[in-house]
């Protein structure tokens, strides 16, 4: 017999003498294929001792919250040598502490057989067992460490995630880099060609009625043609979202996966909200004015924090003179970190002065003077004076402070990445992936987890001899009950594209449905994502029909429906979140683009952007991978994708589960204590000359017999 230890935090629960603890194991569930995980749990009773009360804080009595603990510490002294007295006795002392365990939520646990870790997790607090009024035992579940992992990222959401690291200068030139050359971040951002709110076309002739839309370059009609930096949106590597979880969290993520070339080239497009990013000013973060010198009598004012502090409660006027300004302003009034003013002003060659009249401060408050551009640009300014006065009777009277910045300044626009991010919560989007790339989530403890392809997964595991072990007078063979049908499936897109591909075609681009001959229930692996289909741009030379129409080689993505509003525009759209890839340069020299500047300056040809898609090569010279489900025709290289998801990821497991010959085994064994603690689910069982997959494994920890249902490994 085999002693097993459960243990909340340091502490041992006492358990029932007769009570024999199993436990479930699984990798894979043949009757729901998306369940595919290495994790476990299981419910179990202990007995409402003394001990186990003052542990579990005694659930049972609505008046307690808090309690004292004496840890037992015991020292084993059976091996001791017998001195004169005879048989030493256990050494045991004890040590008080604060008990606080909050049960309302899962509490860090673990098991020991034999004194050895076997496995770690959370243990949560079911049901009190009372008979008449005292308690009997305590129902409990623990839960493995995919678990924890669930808990921690609990209603988050991505815009949740710290991603300040990738915050960075919102102008021309900035976000022409980040879509011509991929030089934002190391690569980690980039700005797609994809349009949040234009239905852009590709025609070198301005008599096309479209010509509003061309972003074709065109140094005659300048400005009027090409793409305005402010419609573009960036995209942020995937595996940096990961790490951002990681951070939040206090975990890491580990294993092969995170090295797949193909992972490492997918981005998540930073699409929240309709139209462009900044329609208004209010989008853009408050800037604080930044004082160089002071003159008068300013004693209140601090040069340090740019606060003056009200020395008497009076009503307040205050002017402020902006010189030179370069855009459209916003001048706001602060007190005590709360905005009390507005001011909306011009760009303006001389002064522009702004009065703040009528503003009871009382002794003590903080003001301070903020300034924003109504555009996301680099706006150059000088303040050249900032006064307050005391008014009696709406009177400027004495003078409080005089402050002149002798400095110009420049407000540097940087965008915020976090706010950008998909309304999609951090649970949905990492199940998502798994989904997608049929992952399996190994924890190797309670903080770092293991990311692996099942495949990759099942290839790193070993062989394991378990002959002697079964009981060959306990085995069952079984029919798998499988499903007549699975769907692979994004969401439903209203994207104009997307839209027309559904109802043409019965099915959404990157979907697949596989048919078996097979009796059953159907069943659907669906994503939290919607699958972009692109378009090649065609260029029409002014043309409108009965003309030959020559495709550029400009692939984009219109986050636009069907639907036009009353002057013809067509409607922007948010959807689910967009992954695609991004990876490498594409000359289109041949069709360049235009493009517009925060000073709405045409600038020169773009004849480079980073190409992004649906499909993913190294060389870019065809289709290798795809983010579709099935061999969808690629809207760049006009060829069917040769490496789906569903080929990549999932076809060797289907094909696999779904062969002839597949039979499930049910034995029994008596494993040895050293089999349990080795063994892993990836190991092949030998078994009758046999190889044998693991498909769960139930074990009693207590006397060694474990259930197996095994997969013949055809």
């Amino acid at each position: 017999m085999n002693q097993v230890d459960i243990y909340i935090g340091d502490y041992r629960l006492d358990l029932f003498q007769d009570e024999e603890i199993s436990i479930n194991l699984n990798v894979q569930n043949i009757q729901d294929i998306s369940k595919v995980f290495t994790d476990f749990t299981q419910s179990f009773t202990v007995p409402a001792s003394e001990w186990n009360n003052e542990v579990l804080k005694q659930y049972y009595r609505t008046d307690v919250d808090g309690s004292q603990i004496t840890k037992r510490n015991v020292v084993d002294n059976s091996s001791a040598v017998m001195g004169l007295l005879g048989y030493v006795p256990d050494t045991i002392t004890e040590t008080t502490a604060t008990n606080s365990f909050d049960f309302r939520l899962r509490q860090t646990a673990r098991i020991e057989i034999n004194s050895l870790p076997f496995r770690t997790g959370v243990l949560e607090m079911e049901n009190v067992l009372m008979k008449g009024t005292e308690p009997y035992s305590y129902s409990l579940s623990f839960y493995g460490d995919l678990v924890s992992l669930s808990d921690l990222f609990g209603e988050d959401y991505l815009y949740d995630l710290d991603f300040s690291a990738y915050n960075h200068t919102y102008d021309g030139a900035t976000i022409q880099s980040g879509f011509s050359q991929n030089a934002l971040m190391g690569g980690d951002l980039f700005y797609p060609l994809m349009s949040p709110v234009r239905n852009w076309v590709y025609d070198v002739a301005a008599s096309d009625p479209n010509h509003d839309n061309d972003i074709h370059y065109d140094a005659a009609i300048g400005h009027n043609h090409g793409i305005h930096y402010y419609e573009l949106k960036p995209a942020i590597k995937v595996v940096k979202i990961l790490e951002a979880i990681g951070t939040k969290y206090g975990i890491t993520f580990t294993g092969s996966f995170l090295s797949d070339n193909q992972f490492n080239k997918l981005y998540l497009w930073a699409h929240r909200f309709e139209g462009y990013l900044f329609s208004n000013a209010t989008d853009i973060d408050w800037q604080l004015i930044n004082m160089n010198r002071i003159t008068g009598s300013g004693s209140q004012f601090n040069l340090t924090t740019d606060t003056w502090t009200v020395a008497t409660t009076s009503e307040y006027q205050l002017r402020v003179q902006v010189l030179n300004p370069s855009a459209n302003y916003e001048l706001g009034l602060f007190r005590n970190g709360v905005e009390v003013g507005i001011a909306r002003e011009d760009a303006i060659v001389g002064t522009n002065t702004t009065f703040f009249d009528g503003y009871i401060f009382q002794a003590g408050d903080q003001i301070q003077l903020k300034i924003r551009p109504q555009l996301p640009v680099n706006m150059t300014y000088q303040v050249t004076d900032y006064t307050g006065y005391t008014a009696t009777d709406g009177i400027p009277s004495t003078q409080q402070f005089e402050v002149d910045q002798t400095g110009i300044a420049t407000y540097s626009f940087e965008l915020a990445m976090s706010p950008l991010m998909p309304e999609i919560k951090i649970k949905d989007f990492f199940g998502g992936l798994v989904k997608m790339h049929n992952l399996v989530i190994i924890p190797t403890n309670a903080t770092t987890f293991s990311l692996q392809s099942l495949n990759a997964w099942y290839a790193a595991g070993a062989d394991q001899d378990i002959t002697q072990y079964v009981d060959i007078n306990e085995v069952s063979v079984e029919r798998p009950q499988l499903y007549r049908e699975i769907s692979f499936d994004y969401q439903d897109t209203e994207q104009i594209l997307g839209y027309e591909y559904q109802r043409s075609n019965q099915v959404g681009y990157g979907d697949l449905n596989s048919f078996f001959s097979w009796d059953g229930e159907d069943f659907q692996i669906e994503l939290p994502f919607e699958c972009p289909l692109f378009e090649k741009l065609t260029n029409y030379q002014g043309h409108m029909g009965g003309m030959t129409a020559i495709p550029s080689n400009i692939l984009v993505y219109k986050s636009i429906t069907r639907e036009v509003d009353a002057e013809g525009a067509f409607n922007t759209y948010v959807g689910a979140p967009i992954l695609i890839y991004g990876e490498f340069s594409l000359d289109i020299s041949t069709n360049p683009l235009g493009f517009i500047d925060e000073s709405n300056t045409l600038q020169p040809p773009i004849d480079q952007v980073w190409y992004a898609n649906t499909s993913s090569t190294s060389t870019g010279t065809g289709a290798a991978y795809a983010l579709t489900w099935g061999n969808d025709i690629d809207p760049f290289f006009l060829q069917p994708i040769g490496k789906s998801l569903y080929q990549t990821y999932w076809e060797d497991y289907i094909l696999d589960l779904y062969d002839a010959k597949r039979r499930v085994y049910n034995v029994s064994a008596l494993l040895p204590l050293g089999t349990i603690i080795k063994l892993q689910l990836n190991n092949k069982l030998i078994w009758n000359n046999q190889r044998w997959i693991i498909n769960s494994v139930q074990v009693n920890m207590t006397t060694g017999k474990t259930n197996l249902q095994l997969l013949n490994d055809v």
